[in-house]
């Protein structure tokens, strides 16, 4: 039991990084793409790696192989996946145009608040004291992030907040659906799922757009590590551990994703927004320590 804990953890660390990198590269795209069209290329970008360079896989344990015959269990997890990740991926691009990695990295933190609050609701789960000080303190970092924002970065903070709560929503669907199946499997699926959804989308609003190298590349390596790496780390780590424990990454995300934002780009955010940013990890430390329940 405690290795298959240590081994979660290990896949939670993972998560972290290479979804931090995503930050990184997804900055880097130029503006004049559409945010669905940077979203379509992106996971395409994941579908495609997914399929040619599945065997890099099996160093971490996992079996990419799936008999035909199991592949119809897959079915209502990659269309309920690929419809919510639509939503979020969108919102967490514009969000990421507008308010910039660290920021948008602080308030996608509110994925566990959203978790939380979705067990009150749904699982009839109590909170203790301690846990409503995480999520008062969650709640204040959040308003300090966006303290003194112009009109269009309070637009930016609340994409980046919606994208938060689908992802959250996200995650509580695998847990549910999806913790007996093959997760590179489900990675897979899921960037098929959108890829689909988005071309037939992009086609009737005549968006379509074909990226320059430069951009493909960025978007290839975006999705690469978060879309396809960052995510099928994550919901192995859902297998291992619950999903509460999981969301330990949010704060270990963030860390990775202003050094990155730093040394690629040798911006920091201003003291504000850092402390703000700190309260909202410390929030979530709280939340995930003292949680007594857990979104199993």
């Amino acid at each position: 039991m405690q290795n298959k804990v240590l081994l979660g953890y290990f896949f939670i660390i993972g998560t972290a990084f290479f979804t931090a990198f995503s930050y990184i590269f997804g900055k880097k795209v130029s503006d004049y793409l559409f945010p669905e069209v940077v979203a379509f290329y992106w996971f395409l970008g994941a579908l495609i790696v997914a399929i040619f360079k599945r065997g890099i896989f099996s160093l971490f344990g996992f079996k990419f192989k799936v008999p035909l015959s199991d592949i119809g269990k897959y079915k209502k997890v990659m269309i309920l996946t690929s419809i919510i990740t639509v939503f979020g991926a969108a919102s967490w691009v514009v969000a990421l145009r507008i308010i910039g990695p660290p920021a948008t990295s602080f308030l996608m933190k509110f994925q566990v608040l959203f978790a939380v609050i979705f067990g009150v609701i749904f699982l009839g789960e109590r909170l203790t004291k301690i846990e409503i000080g995480g999520m008062l303190l969650t709640i204040l970092g959040g308003l300090l992030v966006t303290f003194n924002s112009t009109s269009i970065e309070l637009l930016g903070s609340l994409y980046a907040i919606s994208a938060a709560f689908f992802y959250s929503i996200l995650f509580i669907i695998v847990k549910k659906i999806a913790s007996d199946l093959n997760m590179i499997m489900v990675a897979t699926l899921r960037s098929m799922g959108v890829v689909i959804i988005g071309f037939v989308y992009l086609l009737i609003s005549d968006k379509f757009q074909m990226p320059n190298f430069y951009d493909f590349i960025m978007i290839l390596l975006g999705g690469t590590c978060g879309a396809f790496i960052g995510k099928a780390f994550q919901f192995q780590a859902i297998k291992l551990v619950d999903v509460s424990r999981t969301t330990a990454i949010t704060p270990l995300e963030a860390v990775f994703v202003v050094l990155l934002s730093y040394i690629f780009f040798d911006t920091i955010p201003d003291t504000l927004k850092l402390f703000g940013g700190l309260l909202i990890v410390l929030g979530v430390i709280l939340l995930l320590v003292f949680r007594k329940g857990n979104i199993d």
